[in-house]
């Protein structure tokens, strides 16, 4: 059997990529809004919600009478729709 012997350096830098692997891995887990969770978010009422779910501007699930967001769905569209100073 050979003996191999790693320094403390390189074995830190290898416990932050698993730190920073694990952080990816639960940001991949998304988490669901109702509609009034979503309004709430987005700081509409649930009509606002619900015209731009019927006009295909926001991603939504829906089961029999539930419909859900995703909270990435819905950062992504406040970002999409980001005006920035230094654009105009």
């Amino acid at each position: 059997m050979e003996l191999k012997l790693v320094k403390t350096k390189d074995l830190n830098e290898l416990k932050m990529e698993i730190r920073e692997m694990n952080k990816t891995k639960v940001e991949l887990q998304d988490v669901w809004f109702s509609t009034k969770e979503a309004a709430e978010f987005l700081k509409v009422n649930k009509k606002t919600l619900k015209r731009y779910r019927d006009c295909g501007k926001l991603p939504y699930s829906k089961d029999g009478r539930k419909i859900r967001y995703k909270k990435t769905d819905i950062i992504k569209y406040l970002n999409k729709h980001y005006f920035s100073l230094e654009n105009i």
